[in-house]
């Protein structure tokens, strides 16, 4: 190793990244101080990240989980990677490189970037980035260990799949996968015993599991170089199953069993979170690491979800605020002194990650394997000297909103661009927005319903002069979006403006075709691979 890179070693920080799932943005200590819900909100440690760390208060990602995961890794909107939850079992065999859901196998993603710049790579959690092809696979994409699912959920007890490649027959599959320097396959010795399905007895949680590792793996790790971690637990997505312990602290939470549920399961992962940090402490690994906390997602916040919103309109699945700008921070002893109980207020992507990360590393973001393939370059942006200090302002000028055909980002259906946020706070949201309801303090409770869908006109139409029925927000003014500025002709000049960036940013989406959904998933080549070949295990199938 050239002896200018060995020096760039010594002094990069060592990065834990942390993607909770489904959190919802009044459901931290840090915001829900003096509010309704505030005995319900048990995150000490997350609030002392808050307290000493640098809180992301516009750190925008996607409305649901696999593009925002897309995002972090490849440094791309999700318009340009992967806009979708899709079917987990397509594929199309005309397309080697992009033609399965999740990454296309070109992109280069940010562990292998981290690796070159001679870090340790470690992956522990959720993936959901694909796992079609074996090129997919963290094993693939840099990380030097992994332990997790490739799925959007399991069974919190017995790792079953849910939504998997053999949905709706998801029993059929466990989801669990280990990569290490002996093994890349299914991780058959962790499968719990069958009683795991009826009773937590002596079952491992889920979330237990993959924080042992964790913390394994910092515990083990040498001076010599840096570790680059990424944590992403399954709390605090569905199907929710607490420890028996954990609920019974929430007992008192009596009109809403997903509410007591959500609550349990937010702080049992909060004191895991403290574990990781303590860890760090322990091996004198802190003052030289930067962690980064963040939601993939907005918080759900139906009957049955447990998450709560306020101030913010909407929730998971669409692209009010609630849906994308989500909890995060920054925290770490490598983090300047003087950032330290502070608030960003600038806009933040979360594919802006990948280019923070590579200036910290000393790698250039700019994506060599891709580009030869033809795919779309790195939309992120180095945010450290805004993180640092170092700057005042946010570098990044404009949020990005994705949908797909049917203004629900599932099921594979074509992505466009729904909307889009300019530097001055002003949102043009057009098309059909789902889960458009505001929620309370305290949400859900034994009245919430199904939440509502807006409609902000014709996607298509309201692209156009009159604009008709497009909703326009000023978040900055208005972080509830209560106004719509757009009723009675107002603001035509910012409508027509916004307007016109959503049809050139339609020119660029990439939407390559990934195969039919199968009629009948247990009856794809994916799930009889799984059964047959992967002993009864979530895992890849092309290769």
């Amino acid at each position: 190793m050239p002896a200018a890179a060995a020096a760039h070693i010594r002094t990069s920080p060592h990065i834990v990244a942390i993607i909770l799932d489904d959190w919802g943005f009044n459901n931290w200590g840090y915001r829900a101080k003096g509010l309704a819900n505030s005995l319900e909100v048990k995150t000490p440690n997350l609030d002392e990240l808050a307290a000493k760390g640098l809180v992301l208060d516009r750190h925008y990602t996607a409305s649901i989980c696999s593009p925002a995961r897309a995002a972090f890794q490849t440094g791309r909107h999700p318009i340009h990677v992967d806009a979708s939850n899709g079917v987990e079992a397509r594929y199309n065999p005309a397309d080697s490189i992009s033609g399965f859901e999740g990454i296309s196998a070109n992109f280069t993603v940010i562990a292998e970037k981290m690796a070159a710049a001679g870090y340790m790579t470690h992956y522990v959690g959720k993936w959901h980035v694909g796992h079609a092809s074996r090129r997919q696979l963290p094993s693939a994409r840099g990380y030097s260990t992994f332990l997790g699912y490739f799925t959007a959920g399991i069974n919190f007890w017995t790792y079953g799949a849910v939504n998997g490649i053999c949905a709706p027959a998801d029993t059929l599959l466990t989801d669990l996968w280990e990569h290490n320097a002996t093994t890349d396959g299914p991780a058959v010795a962790l499968k719990p015993s069958s009683k795991c399905a009826s009773t937590q007895g002596s079952c491992s949680y889920a979330d237990e599991l993959y924080q042992q590792r964790a913390s394994q793996i910092i515990l083990k790790h040498g001076p010599e170089r840096p570790l680059f971690l990424v944590y992403a637990p399954h709390a605090i997505h569905a199907p929710l199953d607490p420890p028996a312990k954990r609920l019974q602290e929430f007992a008192f939470i009596k009109d809403n069993t997903a509410r007591r549920a959500y609550a349990a399961t937010l702080a049992d992962i909060d004191t895991r979170i403290g574990a990781i940090i303590k860890n760090l402490k322990a091996m004198r690994m802190w003052a030289s690491t930067l962690i980064v906390v963040t939601s993939d997602n907005g918080g759900p916040t139906a009957f049955a979800d447990g998450a709560s919103n306020y101030p913010l309109r909407g929730g998971k699945y669409g692209n009010f605020e609630g849906g994308v700008r989500v909890n995060a921070v920054v925290s770490g002893g490598y983090l300047p002194k003087a950032q330290r109980g502070a608030v960003a207020t600038g806009l933040i992507g979360i594919e802006d990650w990948y280019s923070t990360f590579c200036a910290l590393a000393g790698q250039d973001p700019f994506d060599k394997k891709a580009s030869a393939a033809g795919l779309p370059p790195v939309d992120s942006i180095n945010m450290w000297p805004y993180l640092s200090g170092q700057v005042a302002a946010s570098p990044r000028q404009e949020i990005i909103f994705s949908a797909n055909a049917v203004d629900k980002p599932i099921n594979g259906a074509i992505p466009y661009v729904q909307g889009v946020l300019d530097e001055r706070g002003f949102k043009l949201i057009l098309g059909a927005v789902y889960t458009s309801s505001w929620s309370p303090q305290v949400n859900p409770t034994n009245t919430t319903g199904i939440p509502s869908k807006k409609y902000c006109g014709d996607r298509n139409k309201s692209l156009v002069y009159p604009y008709t029925g497009a909703c326009l927000f000023n978040v900055f003014a208005d972080p509830s979006e209560r106004k719509d500025l757009a009723l009675g002709g107002a603001h035509q000049e910012d409508i027509a403006r916004l307007a016109k960036r959503i049809v050139d940013l339609n020119k660029t989406v990439f939407a390559p075709d990934r195969g039919p959904v199968p009629s009948n998933p247990a009856d794809s080549v994916a799930c009889k691979h799984a059964v047959a070949e992967l002993s009864g295990f979530e895992g890849p199938w092309l290769d």
